[in-house]
C-alpha cells in the first residue's frame, strides 16, 4: 500500500505522463521511477531509493531547490518538458500531507528567464499544420516577441525547419516519418481537442487586438494562420 505522499505523487503524475515531474519535498526537489532514472542520467546525479510503502522501494534522484536554474538549463538542453510542483501549503499548519500542485511546466521553446537561455541565440518556438501538399509554418521567440507565420510546400517544410532551428516544434497530428528523419528538434504532440482550427482567425485578432488579419498579410493563408493560432494557444 502507498503512503500518503506517494499517492499523491501518483496522482500528479497521471496528470503529467509526458513530463518530468519535480516534486517538492521540504528543501529538495524530488523524482520517482522513470523520471529519477532520467534526471540522474541526464544530469549525473546520484541515483537512490527510498521506501514508500511496506517493503516497496522507489527510485529516487533529488535536485536542492536552490539550484534550480542550473539543472533546469540541463534538462531542457537534452530536450525535456519539466513539470515543477510546488508546496501550496505550509508545512507547519498542515495536518497530514502538504497540499502540492504543478505550478508551472517548462518546455525548451517556452524558457524566457535569461539564465535558463543562450547569450545572443534566438529560442525560437515553432507550430506546423499539414493540409494535403501544403504546410503552415509559424515560429516566435517569446524574449523577443519576434512572431512570423507562412506557408510552403510540404516538400520545402524540412529545409524551412532546419532553418529556422526551433527549439521545440508543436503540432496537433503526427508528421511523417520522412520528415522527422531530416529535422532534429524537440517535438511536442498536442492532446487531441487542445486546439481547434476553426477558431484561428479569432484567436489571433484577441490576441493582438486587432478587428481584421487582412494588415498582416495572412487573411488569405489558411494553414499560416492555423500554425500562428496554435503558438498562441500552447
Amino acid at each position: 500500500m502507498a503512503t500518503p505522499a506517494r499517492q499523491q505523487y501518483l496522482d500528479i503524475k497521471s496528470n503529467h505522463p509526458n513530463d518530468i515531474l519535480l516534486f517538492r519535498m521540504g528543501d529538495f526537489y524530488e523524482t520517482f521511477d522513470d523520471d529519477a532514472k532520467i534526471v540522474a542520467k541526464d544530469l549525473e546525479i546520484a541515483l537512490t531509493s527510498r521506501e514508500m510503502g511496506k517493503g516497496e522501494k522507489i527510485p529516487l534522484a533529488g535536485i536542492p531547490y536552490h539550484s534550480l536554474d542550473g539543472y533546469l538549463s540541463k534538462l531542457i538542453a537534452k530536450g525535456h518538458r519539466i513539470a515543477i510542483c510546488e508546496q501550496t501549503s505550509d508545512p507547519s499548519e498542515s495536518k497530514g500531507i502538504v497540499d502540492r500542485e504543478v505550478v508551472r511546466i517548462v518546455t525548451p521553446g517556452t524558457v524566457v528567464e535569461d539564465q535558463l537561455l543562450e547569450t545572443n541565440v534566438n529560442n525560437y518556438l515553432s507550430s506546423v499544420v499539414i493540409q494535403d501538399n501544403y504546410a503552415g509554418v509559424s515560429y516566435v521567440d517569446i524574449t523577443t516577441t519576434e512572431f512570423l507565420t507562412t506557408e510552403l510546400p510540404i516538400n520545402d517544410l524540412a529545409a524551412e525547419i532546419n532553418r529556422i532551428n526551433p527549439t521545440e516544434l508543436i503540432i496537433s497530428e503526427p508528421l511523417p516519418e520522412q520528415f522527422l528523419d531530416r529535422i532534429d528538434v524537440y517535438v511536442t504532440l498536442l492532446d487531441k481537442g487542445f486546439f481547434i482550427k476553426s477558431n484561428s482567425g479569432k484567436i489571433i485578432e484577441q490576441n493582438l487586438g486587432v478587428s481584421s488579419l487582412e494588415s498582416f498579410g495572412c487573411k488569405e493563408l489558411p494553414l499560416a494562420t492555423q500554425a500562428a493560432a496554435q503558438i498562441i494557444e500552447y
